[in-house]
C-alpha cells in the first residue's frame, strides 16, 4: 500500500513553534508537497495560459509579478493548509502525488485544462465540439465516471463555481453552460491521453481517506488561496506602479492621471514595446 512507507514520526513528540503556531517539521512538509505537486511550474503555465487566452505576448512585467507573488505565496500555503489538514496527512499527500498515475495526470494538465477552453469555446459560440468525433469506450466511459465521482469532480466544479462568483461578484449561475457539461467533456478529454487501467489506478487513490479529504476541502482551500492572492497581488502591483511611475516621472512619457479598470496590464504592454 502507499501509506505503508509513509512515517508518523513527529506527530506526538513536542515541536518548536512559530508565533503562528505552525511548526517548522509542517512547513518543512507543505514545502514539500508542494514540490511534489510541481507548484511553481504548474503556477506559472496557468498564467502563461491565461495570458496567451486574452491575446497577449510575452512581457518581462508579467514575469516580475510572478517571481514576487510565487516568493510570497508558499508560505501562505502552510498557513492554509494548516487550518485543513495534519502533519501526517501533508506527508501523506506527498507521496500520492509522486506516484507514477498523479504524475502523469498532473503533466497532462496543460493539455487537457487547454482541450477544456476549446470546447467551453465552441460551446458557447454554438459551433461543433473539437471532441465531438472522440469515440470513447463503455469500459473506460464507466471507468472514468466512477473516478468523477471518487474524487467528487462534479461537486467540486459547483462548489468551485460559487466560490468564484461569490469572489468576483458575478451573477449566480453565470457559469452553468461550463460546469454542466463539465463531467462529459472530461470523459471525452481524459481518454485522449489515459487508459481505462490507469483511471482506475487514479480511482484507488481517490478514493483513500486522505485524497478524499483534499477533495472535499478543495473548495476552501480555493477561497482562501484567492483571498490571499489576491491581496499579495493587489500589493505586488501597487509597488510596481510606484516604481513605474518613479521612473518615468522625469522623462516625455504621458502618464494617466487617473488608473482605469485593467490600465496596469495595458501599461505593462506599452512599456514591454
Amino acid at each position: 500500500m502507499i501509506f505503508a512507507t509513509i512515517s508518523a514520526t513527529g506527530s506526538n513528540v513536542p515541536q518548536k513553534q512559530s508565533k503562528s503556531g505552525i511548526t517548522q517539521e509542517y512547513r518543512t512538509a507543505v514545502k514539500a508537497l508542494l514540490d511534489a505537486t510541481e507548484y511553481e511550474k504548474t503556477s506559472r503555465g496557468n498564467v502563461v495560459s491565461i495570458y496567451k487566452q486574452l491575446g497577449r505576448e510575452d512581457n518581462p512585467y508579467i514575469d516580475d509579478f510572478m517571481n514576487q507573488l510565487l516568493e510570497k505565496m508558499p508560505d501562505k500555503l502552510v498557513e492554509i493548509y494548516s487550518k485543513y489538514f495534519t502533519l501526517d496527512e501533508i506527508k501523506q499527500l506527498t507521496e500520492i502525488n509522486k506516484t507514477e498515475i498523479q504524475t502523469k495526470i498532473r503533466n497532462l494538465q496543460p493539455l487537457m485544462s487547454q482541450d477544456f477552453i476549446d470546447e467551453t469555446k465552441c460551446l458557447a459560440k454554438g459551433e461543433k465540439s473539437p471532441l465531438a468525433d472522440i469515440v470513447v469506450e463503455k469500459d473506460f466511459e464507466e471507468a472514468m465516471r466512477e473516478y468523477i465521482e471518487a474524487s467528487g469532480a462534479d461537486g467540486q466544479l459547483k462548489q468551485i463555481q460559487s466560490v468564484i462568483e461569490n469572489y468576483y461578484g458575478v451573477k449566480s449561475g453565470s457559469l452553468n453552460t461550463l460546469i454542466d457539461p463539465a463531467p462529459d467533456i472530461m470523459v471525452r478529454i481524459y481518454s485522449k491521453y489515459l487508459t481505462t487501467n490507469e483511471i482506475k489506478q487514479a480511482t484507488s487513490l481517490a478514493k483513500t481517506p486522505c485524497l478524499k479529504k483534499f477533495y472535499e476541502k478543495t473548495p476552501a482551500i480555493t477561497q482562501d488561496t484567492l483571498e490571499e492572492t489576491g491581496q499579495i497581488a493587489k500589493d505586488i502591483m501597487e509597488k510596481m506602479l510606484a516604481d513605474i511611475y518613479k521612473e518615468h516621472s522625469n522623462d516625455n512619457s504621458t502618464m494617466p492621471t487617473e488608473r482605469p479598470k485593467g490600465w496596469f496590464l495595458e501599461k505593462m504592454r506599452s512599456l514591454n514595446k
